[in-house]
């Protein structure tokens, strides 16, 4: 695959890579993601970095340990990139993540991208953009104390978020790149009332509903759902994996406004602007107190959000 202007983007404006940084890049063993990772890899080693390039098996459940030789790698990096097919390569809603963000190591990933999605054209000011929206987001969060959620689709949730604060997602910070951009919170444990319905899609399965999924919700866990059978009871062995796994976890507004705004089937559709995703399963990452071995995102397309009585997004408008 050439350097396009999306692997150009990625390494200088995201990844910002200097002479003698230790690079590390991880593929999964599918061609896209490969191609994509050997990519990266000559561009950062053009730059003057070291590098190096591991090929793992790809992931197929977000939040499942990495393997030990994977992480022992990570933690050995300065900057970590990592490509993956369907789920992400480099520990996303794993905790190590969180670990590593800590002391000081940049993430960045990609999940599901074409070649053709990479030579887009997008400018810096686009990236600065999100990463002003997505923060001013997550400071809202801090002044609320709580979420009410609702859709056309029959989406009625009430969340508090007191005392918890969000964590801006965009493609500077270490996130998705090239223009992955989100606003999530993890919602106080046990707090989450209501019914949610999934009128889009479960982030890692790679296509869109033809039925929306309906979730009932009581004290913070998922206690029925209903929709198409095939989807619905591949979304209940998800949830009761464990004894978390069940937990609403995550909250969050997508805030990339140059990511199509058409559901694709991949992780970039989380971010689209003005739709939301409520992730369920383990939160600690976000700083909950939910442990579970895994973590699975779920989109709404014409959300309207509410902070304490506020709108800040009116049928999939974002106001901010």
């Amino acid at each position: 695959m050439e350097q396009s202007e999306g692997i150009k983007r990625i390494v200088d404006t995201c990844m910002r890579v200097k002479p003698e940084d230790e690079v590390l890049v991880i593929a999964d063993d599918y061609a896209r993601p490969q191609a994509i990772g050997q990519a990266v890899a000559s561009a950062a080693k053009e730059r003057g970095a070291r590098v190096v390039y591991m090929v793992v098996p790809a992931r197929h459940i977000a939040g499942v340990p990495l393997r030990k030789t994977t992480a022992a790698a990570m933690r050995a990096a300065d900057i970590i990139f990592g490509a993956g097919e369907r789920i992400s390569t480099i520990g996303g809603h794993s905790g190590v993540q969180g670990e590593l963000m800590e002391k000081g190591v940049r993430l960045y990933a990609t999940v599901g991208l074409s070649e053709d999605y990479l030579r887009r054209s997008f400018s810096v000011e686009d990236i600065v953009n999100m990463k002003d929206r997505s923060e001013r987001i997550v400071e809202l969060y801090s002044e609320a104390g709580s979420i009410k959620l609702t859709t056309p689709f029959g989406t009625d949730l009430i969340m508090s978020i007191k005392g918890r604060r969000g964590k801006a997602r965009h493609p500077i910070c270490g996130s998705l790149v090239p223009d992955y951009a989100e606003s999530p919170i993890a919602p106080v444990d046990g707090s989450t009332n209501g019914t949610l319905v999934y009128d889009g899609e479960m982030d890692g399965w790679g296509y869109t509903f033809s039925k929306p999924l309906v979730l009932k919700v009581k004290n913070g866990k998922v206690v029925d759902i209903s929709g198409n059978p095939e989807d619905a009871e591949r979304l209940r062995a998800i949830t009761t994996t464990d004894a978390d796994a069940g937990n609403i976890a995550e909250f969050a507004i997508g805030a990339s406004h140059t990511v199509p705004s058409r559901l694709s089937g991949t992780r970039y559709d989380c971010a689209i602007l003005g739709f939301v995703h409520v992730g369920l399963g383990n939160n600690i990452f976000l700083g909950g107190n939910s442990r579970s071995r895994v973590h699975i995102d779920g989109i709404m397309t014409r959300p309207t959000v509410e902070l304490d009585g506020k709108t800040i997004v009116e049928d999939g408008k974002v106001l901010v």
